[in-house]
Parts: structure tokens; sequence; C-alpha cells
């Protein structure tokens, strides 16, 4: 349960994706709201905050990256970690990444296990941002 106390923003199109990840970052731990396109995203986790993203970067309604910037926008915290996933290993994609302020990036199919080992390095647990 290494990531007990943290909720994460699941962001991805591909159902077949999304569901057994967010079931595996539950069993880890994690509160997880699961998405499937940005609105959907925004509509979940209104009045939420929200400790870590993990996105896909290309999304029905938009990319990860307009994403990110909504939330941080929105919630107050412009320091929301972010973890790029996606299906196009093009270095172009990474650098769109990197300048929309993810802090990793996976390429599909990756490493459960890295990306809790991400989780647990980039998240802010609840606790620790209230003794700060």
């Amino acid at each position: 349960m290494r990531l007990l106390g943290v909720t994460v923003l699941l962001v991805e199109d591909d159902v077949d994706n999304l569901e057994p990840l967010a079931s595996f970052l539950d069993g880890e731990g994690a509160r997880t709201f699961g998405a499937g396109s940005i609105s959907s995203a925004l509509s979940l986790t209104e009045g939420q905050t929200i400790d870590l993203l993990v996105s896909d970067l290309e999304l029905p309604d938009g990319d990860g990256c307009a994403l990110l910037a909504t939330l941080r926008q929105r919630g107050g915290r412009s320091d929301v970690p972010a973890i790029a996933v996606s299906g196009d290993s093009d270095p172009q994609w990474r650098t769109k990444a990197t300048n929309g302020g993810f802090a990793r990036y996976a390429v599909k199919p990756y490493s459960r296990q890295c990306l809790v080992d991400w989780i647990v390095e980039l998240s802010v647990r609840p606790e620790s941002r209230a003794s700060a």
C-alpha cells in the first residue's frame, strides 16, 4: 500500500488501459479518479484536491498538457506533479510533455511498478502538506 493517502487523477481514453491501471493504483492504496477525457476529468475532480496527475497525452478533447495547465490554474496549486503516458515514443511528444510541465514520461507499455515508484517520488502526501 505504497500510495496510501495519495489522490491520483488518471486520464486515459482507452478503457482497456484505464480500468486495470485504476484498479492497480487503488490496490496500492491510492484514491484514484479515472477519466477518459479532459472534460470528464475536470468534472470528476471539481472541488477535489489532486495530489498527482497521470495522463495520456493524446485525448479525444485535447491533450494532457492542456489538462495539466487547467488543473494547476483551477486548484490554486501550480505545483501539481504530473506523469505523461503515451503510445508514441517520438521525441517531439517527450519534449511537448516536458515543456507542458510533466515531470516524467512513460511510453506504453510501461511498468506499473515504475509508475508507482514515480508517484511515490513525486507526490506530496496530504499529511506532509498539512505540516508544511
